[in-house]
């Protein structure tokens, strides 16, 4: 009889004078049997990711595939009114009391609302709302007391929430709303109460309409778990720019990267692994800040610690979670944490200390050290949105180890570069169409009525969805002499008065781009048919709430806009590839995986340049020059590109002159200025962005026949889609010219010795045009480049011309509109040859 069994398969083994059985003989062969058909079996492991960091554990070393995801949309039903941003608060009715913006406490944006009572009472802050009958509803805030005796709540007059009274942190608050009779005719409601003169802090209000499952399931949820599955937005937003990470077995970086360490400690990094405290330095301690997933257990191991103490602390750096230790492994559990610090010090500062190559790792094992080597997996510019319900949506999926995604949904600006014209005139309000076609528009689902999806106004407000009734600030779909989309306007908004009866195409598409039309006889009286017309854009702080005057409708955007915006389903899904970057390995064990959206991927860089010292991004330095931010306010910046390639010269950290939380700075020294710099990062303001995921569906091999299989697969993709990339490289040598529609009498040279005007985009997305043209009108459009052509703002180029038989310099401008148009020379022949820019809108 065997006395020992193997490590792995648990064989029998005999020593000695074992017996030999002939039942332990069998046994043996039918475990490796077993194990040989275990290995050729096909086995996938489904891997479920939620929104966040979270642990996931494989018994297989595998690729991550078949990634799934699908769309979210959350509508706020309050639009941006809830941000308690500046200009919002100007739309809550007061009930004795005052709101402000308050910047110095908020939970998103840059501010809170400061509501401060005018007397001993039940004081409160409000906006109308109607409750639909059989609808159900989740009214959610950020709250914190400021001196309030009674403390502060959220509701409506039929449900409350309890009163906060604490004044220490933000909490978040709830209601659940449901009528089941009769609509509701009600108010969406923050109370203060207690002296006057007291105050109360409110962020992040958001009303969502919910499912029936989903308001019964709210009893038995967190405030965790309801904040995570409903957060705030602005107005409508959807799944955008999603992003997996599984970071590397060592969670720590190199010391150049880490949160904290200062010249008065003498700290230095001496190799990447490696820090050095000189001697004699103030005794102060270097630190790095990392995240981690609440009550997990985290294992700490360095090669070697000389005059050297280290240990684990809470943010604020004096809560020890391990106190100072000379140990060289520990291990700590996370509690309810979701960042911590790893500290080290010198320990005596009078002499020289050292350590190196510290690994943190999730589990009790300690694992021999390896630099941090995370993957991604990002998806850029990706929007996935579906029905409130989510019963409908737009699904990202892997096949043939290619990304597609399945459109149902179309989302969109509708700002002043569509064909709006004017439909019809009610006494205190106007309304206006565009016509649908399948290039900018495809059909909806519905042509008549209520249609699924919404329509924003520029202020954040959710336009009625209907048909039924004409009334202002209402949006539908029809097929009455079109098929039209068509949107109800005030005159108030517009400032076309009751008597002015049918503004012009081009005073409409001014009103999408943000401006106001008035009488400039009369100012800022709406304009009523006689008189002078002129326009201003909003501008709270101007004389009559407007600013920027001109006498002419303009063609571009108003400073500081935001367009209406549409969402609907289609009537017929369409399907299109998407283009990834990265890829994600989940190594045996424990992996630390987090899920995100909001990621820009390779954002070109404004770096600006002080003296021959830095270059800088994302910075409001004083001492650099402005305009370096990029497009929005940073969370996280992850790396910085130099000609697609990333430069690891450049130096990323937290700043208080960071437009957001973080810059980027390069030394003169080591800065191309021949370069084309990109950036990657995480926005700050999610809220203004994207909606949560509600999960990620994925695979990955279960034994090793299955890895093998996934990579002879990936493999084989892979072989089809280079060869595809040099077929479509092979093609694109030969540029495919645009013939574009010559406009105001400018014609072809045409007589066979010069080239006709036109226009391509090559594979980099530089727009090339070429040409003569002659006879056209002066200082007026040439043609139009359509979206997707056009420049970030307007250029003014050279060009040969035409000046009575001598060849002359003249003047063409393209405006990010899309005009290519004459604004200099003559008109016997003008030269568009040689002109090439970027494509950015």
């Amino acid at each position: 009889m065997s006395s020992d069994k193997t490590k792995r398969l648990g064989l029998n083994k005999w020593v000695g004078s074992d017996q030999v059985l002939r039942a332990e003989f069998n046994e043996n062969f039918d475990k490796i049997d077993a194990y040989v058909d275990d290995s050729l079996a096909v086995k996938t492991t489904s891997v479920r990711l939620k929104q966040g960091l979270q642990v996931i554990d494989v018994n297989q070393s595998s690729p991550l595939n078949n990634v799934t995801i699908q769309g979210r949309t959350l509508v706020n039903l309050l639009g941006r009114a809830g941000g308690f941003e500046a200009g919002d608060i100007v739309q809550w009715e007061k009930g004795s009391a005052t709101l402000t913006s308050d910047t110095s406490t908020f939970v998103a944006g840059k501010s809170s609302g400061k509501m401060t009572t005018t007397e001993a009472k039940v004081c409160f802050i409000a906006q109308q709302f109607t409750y639909k009958k059989g609808k159900y509803y989740i009214l959610i805030a950020e709250t914190k007391n400021g001196t309030a005796t009674a403390g502060v709540r959220i509701g409506n007059n039929d449900a409350r929430s309890t009163w906060n009274t604490d004044a220490t942190k933000w909490t978040t608050q709830f209601v659940k709303v449901n009528y089941e009779k009769d609509d509701r005719e009600d108010y969406v409601i923050f109370n203060c109460s207690g002296a006057a003169g007291q105050t109360g802090y409110i962020d992040n209000y958001r009303v969502y309409e919910i499912t029936r499952a989903e308001y019964e399931a709210i009893d038995s949820m967190t405030l965790e778990q309801i904040a995570a599955k409903w957060p705030y937005v602005d107005d409508m937003k959807s799944v955008y720019s999603p992003y997996i990470v599984k970071y590397g077995e060592n969670l720590l970086p190199p010391f150049t990267e880490w949160t904290r360490v200062t010249a008065g400690s003498k700290a230095t990094p001496t190799d990447p692994y490696k820090i050095t405290f000189l001697a004699n330095g103030d005794g102060d301690f270097a630190a790095h800040h990392f995240r981690c997933v609440p009550n997990t257990t985290y294992i700490l191991k360095v090669d070697s610690l000389d005059n050297m103490y280290h240990g684990i602390s809470k943010m604020n750096w004096n809560e020890a979670i391990v106190s100072y230790t000379t140990e060289t492994s520990f291990t700590f559990n996370s509690g309810n944490n979701t960042e911590l610090a790893y500290v080290v010090k010198a320990k005596d500062k009078s002499k020289i200390g050292s350590l190196t190559n510290p690994t943190l790792c999730l589990g009790v094992e300690a694992k021999s050290f390896k630099p941090c080597n995370d993957d991604y997996l990002f998806f850029p510019n990706v929007n996935l949105a579906s029905t409130i319900d989510g019963t409908v949506y737009d699904t990202l999926f892997q096949r043939d180890g290619k990304y597609w995604k399945q459109t149902r949904f179309k989302s969109m600006d509708l700002d002043g570069s569509l064909p709006w014209d004017f439909d019809y005139n009610f006494t205190g309000y106007k309304r206006v169409f565009i016509p649908i076609n399948s290039a900018k528009m495809p059909l909806p689902t519905e042509l008549g009525g209520p249609f699924v999806g919404a329509c924003i106004k520029y202020d954040g407000k959710i336009l009625m969805n209907s048909s039924g009734i004409d009334q202002t600030d209402q949006a539908y779909f029809t097929t009455n002499g079109g098929p039209y989309f068509k949107i109800y306007i005030s005159n108030a908004d517009s400032g076309w008065g009751d008597l002015y009866k049918r503004p012009l195409e081009d005073e409409v598409r001014a009103y999408f781009y943000g401006w106001v039309m008035y009488d400039a006889n009369n100012y800022p009286q709406p304009y009523n048919g006689s008189g002078t017309k002129a326009w201003g854009y909003r501008d709270p702080y101007g004389a009559g709430g407007l600013a920027g005057g001109t006498s002419t409708p303009p063609n571009f955007p108003a400073p500081g806009f935001t367009p209406y915006k549409l969402k609907y389903q289609l009537a017929t899904p369409i399907v299109e590839e998407v283009a990834p970057e990265g890829g994600i390995t989940l190594r045996e064990g424990l992996n630390q995986v987090e899920v995100g959206t909001g990621m820009i991927v390779r954002e070109k860089a404004n770096q600006k340049i002080t003296g021959n010292s830095y270059a800088i991004i994302n910075s409001n330095d004083p001492a650099y020059p402005t305009g370096s931010a990029l497009k929005h306010r940073t969370k996280k910046i992850l790396t910085v590109y130099s000609n697609e390639r990333k430069d690891g010269k450049w130096n990323i950290d937290d700043s208080i002159d960071a437009i957001g939380k973080q810059r980027a700075w390069i030394f003169y020294s080591n800065y191309d200025p021949s370069a084309a710099y990109t950036v990657t990062y995480l926005a700050l303001d999610q809220y203004a962005l994207t909606s949560s995921i509600q999960s990620i569906q994925a695979e990955c091999a279960g034994n090793i026949k299955s890895v093998v299989d996934t990579l002879a697969v990936g493999q084989s993709d892979m072989a089809a889609r280079v060869g595809a990339l040099e077929i479509t490289r092979a093609q694109r040598a030969q540029p495919q010219w645009i013939k574009p529609t010559l406009l105001n009498g400018w014609v072809n040279y045409g007589d066979g010795a010069y080239t006709d005007a036109g226009y391509f985009k090559d594979e980099f997305g530089i727009v090339h045009i070429r040409g003569l043209v002659k006879n056209g009108q002066l200082n007026a459009s040439i043609f139009m480049l359509p979206l997707g052509y056009r420049p970030a703002r307007a250029m003014v180029i050279p060009v040969a011309t035409d000046g009575n038989g001598q060849l002359i310099l003249g003047r063409l401008t393209i405006d990010f509109n899309g005009s290519v148009y004459h604004t200099l020379g003559g008109t016997g022949w003008f030269s568009l040859d040689g002109i090439s820019f970027l494509a950015e809108r």
